[in-house]
């Protein structure tokens, strides 16, 4: 089937959920159509199953991932999306990749049958989060840790994986006593900052994750109201916030385009919307390692498409950003929370990598793979990147719970209404950028 942008239609059956089952598989007495590309008509988490029959194999790559991220936007925590008709074997092999990409697992022993599950929701009260902080400059990390160590939310680990080549960052870590928990780990050997991370990660024990670099501040109910977030929407990916820019004094400055204010208020936003308006800009105003929460076992291993590292986005490192890696990862997998309030201190100086070069060259390539991979997907095709699917945050702050086209504050205004552009943006048989 053609990536053209023209309306596609696919022929399955689309039925209104029956005892919680939506059946999407192919058959001769189909009642409605499925646009290639577009929106399935129900509801987020209103199925517990949906069945996948062999027609699907006829989609292009690119509408493969969107009907996927469909039906996990669909199914409930736990629910499953199922292969059935002849070539349910074939089907699953052709689909595993994607269906990994944006979140879905595949079925556990003893279950029989080719499909997937969508992780279901975390139970724990109280869990546990860890702030991993991978350092190498001692500089600044006695008021990071301190920043750490202050959090309202107190079930908390710190985990320590020290970089630097004296014992100043061991020493100021092993000065702090108290109820919390501190994790110190030297490293042998120098890993330098995306192994480092990848070695905080893998030793966190906490169901939720936080990194905190040592040259930036958490304020004190930075992790409290980031979990909250995910207490309240079961299949959360992400969570953050604005952030302030302070310098080497810790002085606040004006905010540069990344972290001007991107909502006016507390929202829930698609995933994909937020991931397609800051490739397609190059402006990461999710924001750095520092500002956003997720779950940790969203970073498993994926037998069908990891490739040896966990921050990778469909194989791409995005080299010099480890965080859009993260967050890009995260997003198509599901939705985040955009906290109005900044919750976090990103510092500014000379000693950082970001001042470098080689760093900053390093940051622009990796970008430049990154929209490459997304655009090649096709994720840019449903809304213009200066439009993000927002609801309000938490329910009941307002009567509507449904989906609403928001324009990102922090990027330029379009002349046009919000639908005209999105129509316009969809009836493009081709894209400039786009050579797919």
């Amino acid at each position: 089937m053609p990536d053209d942008g023209a309306a596609q239609v696919f022929g399955v059956l689309l039925a209104a959920p029956q005892a919680g089952v939506i059946d999407i598989s192919a058959r001769a007495d189909a009642r409605a159509s499925f646009e290639a590309g577009g929106d399935l008509p129900f509801p987020d988490r209103s199925a517990r199953c949906m069945l996948l029959g062999d027609a699907a194999a006829a989609l292009s790559v690119r509408d493969q991932v969107q009907l996927l991220i469909q039906c996990r936007r669909v199914l409930r925590p736990g629910g499953q999306l199922l292969c059935v008709e002849r070539d349910a074997a074939q089907l699953y092999e052709s689909f595993a990749r994607w269906a990994e990409f944006v979140g879905l697992h595949d079925l556990d022993p003893p279950e029989t049958g080719h499909g997937w599950r969508k992780q279901p929701a975390l139970a724990d009260a109280s869990p546990l989060v860890s702030i991993l902080m991978p350092s190498s400059n001692p500089r600044y990390f006695a008021d990071a840790l301190d920043s750490a160590l202050a959090q309202t939310w107190q079930h908390i680990e710190i985990v320590i994986c020290d970089d630097c080549q004296t014992d100043e960052i061991e020493r100021i870590a092993t000065s702090r006593g108290g109820r919390i928990e501190i994790r110190y780990h030297r490293n042998p050997e120098r890993l330098r900052a995306r192994k480092n991370y990848e070695k905080c990660l893998s030793v966190a024990r906490g169901e939720y994750v936080k990194f905190l670099n040592d040259d930036d501040l958490l304020e004190p109910d930075c992790v409290a109201t980031m979990l909250n977030a995910f207490r309240q929407v079961p299949d959360l990916m992400l969570a953050t916030s604005h952030r302030w820019r302070i310098d080497a004094n810790s002085r606040v400055l004006d905010d540069m385009p990344a972290t001007r204010p991107a909502v006016d208020r507390d929202l829930l936003v698609d995933g994909v919307t937020l991931a397609n308006a800051v490739v397609m800009y190059g402006l990461n105003f999710i924001g750095e390692p520092s500002t956003a929460m997720f779950q940790r076992r969203s970073f498993d291993h994926r037998p069908h498409i990891d490739v040896g590292v966990p921050f990778h986005f469909n194989g791409e490192e995005v080299r010099g950003a480890i965080d859009l890696a993260m967050w890009f990862r995260l997003l198509v997998q599901g939705n985040a929370v955009f906290f109005h309030k900044r919750l976090s201190r990103f510092r500014i100086h000379s000693e950082q990598a970001q001042a470098r070069p080689d760093v900053v060259a390093r940051s622009v390539a990796g970008i430049r793979g990154l929209q490459k991979q997304w655009i090649e997907l096709g994720l840019f095709r449903r809304f213009p990147p200066h439009l993000m699917l927002c609801r309000p945050f938490p329910e009941g702050v307002s009567e509507s719970r449904e989906w609403q086209v928001e324009a990102v504050r922090s990027l330029p205004p379009s002349p046009l209404p919000a639908d005209e552009a999105i129509h316009a943006w969809r009836t493009t048989a081709r894209h400039p950028f786009d050579t797919t």
